[in-house]
């Protein structure tokens, strides 16, 4: 809802007390935070914004205003450099609900459609959104997406695209492809007429929220899951009938645990039609399955709107911490850049007119050009083990960019280790966004034996440049693949017990079955050799139950409970042998990962003092795709 070698054993325990140390990062204590650019991402796709609603007003203003916002938006030297871009297809309200009747739409919301009746279209409307839409592709946004809030009004139930009675489902039965055929048919006009592709086509929006009610003032329609699968698979076959190279992106749910439950009600064949997940972080804490999901699937991942009433950003901040370092999206997009409301948008206009063009800078147009002017499309985020840090590099500028962010009411000193890459320049280049600074360039910091020390002011959000960085060593296990898990003693692989998707499922060890899922895991890189082992089969971890620190306990699947790197018993250090095998070191009990029953299919898997024994020690091989 938009508002609303020294031996194994000693090594095991070194390495133990040196997460203990290290990885910890107590948000009033100094710390250590250590990059590791041998865990790196997929190439990151930009940050962005919809043009609901803000650019239907903004399009509309005198040109040297709207040229103003757009500057302040798009451009990558003089504002943001946002490029991703999301344009809405209005649905077009009933014109017994719009002026001078009793209007339910606000002003701003009043996104006109191209399709007034069945079988009228008209192309002239919504001129102002697609003015903003050419603006910011001039800037050079080039992710565009176009998605609807609404089918038109006489496809609805209630006869009105604000939603329905109650907030239940209000799209026709019988309009299903006839709404597909609606939203294709309008990317057709963009791209033979206006020159304009969208990569992907989105036909819901929050569709399972029960807020969608009539009256409401803005376009929004309930779609329950079933029907979801159905839109989804008519909005597939009308773009693979019209020759686009378009492809449907969904379901753009209003939190991540509700695009969890989605994708479940979704066959075969409407995921075949998918490119791209999309879903709002509004709420919900489980990143990790979703990004597992999406995968497994192999598709592309958004995080396709968030926003918040927090004018500092440092809330704003903190969530793009926890999206990417969890879901690792390929692209991050907030909802407006200028809203009318408090702080929700970057820029404050109040939205209701074409000629009140003045507009208050908040905070958190800074905060967030402390993340979009500097990771730029092409950078993979990497490896930190510090929950208050991002970091990204590319390769081809040699630049290492962090973002640090101190929500906290006083300084925090931290050493930024830069120890595991090949070259570095000799300083850092800062900027800071303060209660009394606005993305300030501060002093050069001096980079001495291979790290810096800088200090996280109290409620600040710090970029750090670092230049004519290179990295040349290997990489790590690559957190965009999956692998089987191999002991050496039985031969046996690590597995889920059963295909239950639940907490407390036990993990075994099995023969391999060709494609079983709950026999690949995906090893997602924490820095400094820690990994999270996620199931294929249900995204969930493997951890040892009940944070148990005893030799014989159970390891068992439990959702990501997102820990900050250091004492977590869903972490495990993977550490070589040089014989091609693996220990896994528990960071929580500093104990190795056994399967300890020796050849018995099915055993339990649990935590004992490493010894060297075979049983302990594990082959790690890549799933073919």
């Amino acid at each position: 809802m938009k508002r609303f070698f020294p031996t194994a054993r000693l090594r095991a325990s070194i390495i133990f007390l040196a997460f203990i140390i290290c990885r910890t990062a107590p948000a009033r204590a100094d710390y250590t935070a250590t990059v590791d650019p041998s865990i790196q991402f997929r190439p990151f796709q930009g940050w962005g914004t919809s043009l609901a609603w803000w650019a239907y007003v903004i399009g509309g203003f005198p040109k040297s205003a709207r040229r103003d916002y757009i500057q302040k938006a798009f451009d990558p030297a003089k504002g943001l450099g946002l490029n991703v871009v999301r344009y809405n297809i209005g649905g077009g309200e009933n014109p017994q609900h719009l002026s001078p009747n009793k209007q339910f739409l606000e002003y701003r919301t009043a996104v006109p459609g191209y399709q007034t009746s069945p079988g009228q279209w008209d192309w002239n409307a919504d001129p102002n959104q697609r003015w903003v839409l050419r603006a910011a592709m001039a800037k050079g946004a080039k992710q565009l997406e176009a998605f609807s809030n609404s089918p038109p009004y006489w496809m609805t139930k209630s006869g009105s695209v604000t939603g329905n009675q109650n907030g239940a489902d209000n799209l026709k039965p019988e309009a299903y492809n006839a709404f597909a055929s609606y939203l294709t048919e309008v990317v057709k006009h963009f791209h033979n007429v206006w020159g304009i592709t969208f990569r992907e086509l989105e036909p819901l929006n929050e569709p399972t929220g029960n807020w969608w009610k009539i009256g409401n003032h803005q376009e929004g329609c309930h779609v329950d899951r079933p029907n979801q699968n159905s839109l989804v698979k008519a909005t597939g076959a009308a773009l693979a009938s019209s020759g686009l190279s378009t492809t449907v992106a969904a379901s753009d749910e209003n939190t991540i645990g509700d695009a969890d439950k989605t994708f479940a009600y979704y066959d075969s064949t409407a995921l075949k039609a998918l490119s791209r997940i999309n879903t709002h972080s509004y709420g919900g804490g489980d990143r990790t399955q979703l990004a597992n999901f999406a995968l497994s699937k192999g598709k592309d991942l958004w995080m396709s709107e968030y926003g918040d009433g927090d004018a500092s950003g440092l809330t704003m901040s903190g969530r793009i911490l926890e999206d990417i370092s969890g879901l690792h999206p390929s692209a991050w997009v907030y909802w407006q850049v200028v809203d009318s409301a408090g702080g929700w948008g970057f820029l404050k206009n109040p939205l209701h007119d074409a000629t009140t063009t003045a507009y208050t800078v908040n905070k958190k147009y800074y905060v967030m050009g402390n993340y979009s002017k500097f990771i730029r499309p092409g950078y993979r985020f990497i490896a930190i083990n510090d929950p208050h840090s991002l970091a990204a590099y590319d390769a081809r500028s040699r630049r290492l960019i962090i973002v640090t962010t101190n929500r906290e009411d006083r300084d925090t000193e931290v050493t930024y280790d830069l120890r595991q890459f090949t070259r570095l320049g000799r300083s850092v280049t800062a900027y800071r966004t303060s209660p009394t600074e606005d993305l300030a360039q501060l002093p050069p910091i001096a980079i001495t034996g291979q790290e810096f020390h800088a200090v996280a002011r109290a409620k600040s959000v710090t970029t750090y440049v670092i230049r004519k960085v290179v990295y040349r060593g290997a990489l790590g296990f690559n957190p965009n693949a999956y692998y089987k898990i191999i002991n050496r003693q039985s031969g046996l692989l690590l597995q889920q017990s059963g295909h239950d998707l639940k907490d407390f499922t036990p993990i075994t060890q099995g023969v391999e079955t060709a494609n079983d899922s709950t026999q690949q895991w995906r090893l997602v890189g924490q820095g400094n050799g820690v990994y999270k082992v996620v199931n294929r089969n249900d995204g969930l971890l493997m951890e040892v139950g009940s944070n148990a620190t005893q030799p014989g306990a159970a390891v068992d699947l439990y959702h990501d409970k997102s820990e900050p790197p250091g004492k977590s018993n869903q972490q495990w250090s993977l550490i070589s042998l040089g014989n091609g095998y693996y220990e896994l070191i528990n960071t929580n009990s500093g104990l190795a990962l056994d399967s300890v029953m020796d050849n018995k299919q099915s055993a339990i898997i649990q935590q004992s003092v490493y010894k060297g024994n075979l049983t302990q020690q594990w082959q790690i091989i890549k799933v073919a795709p």
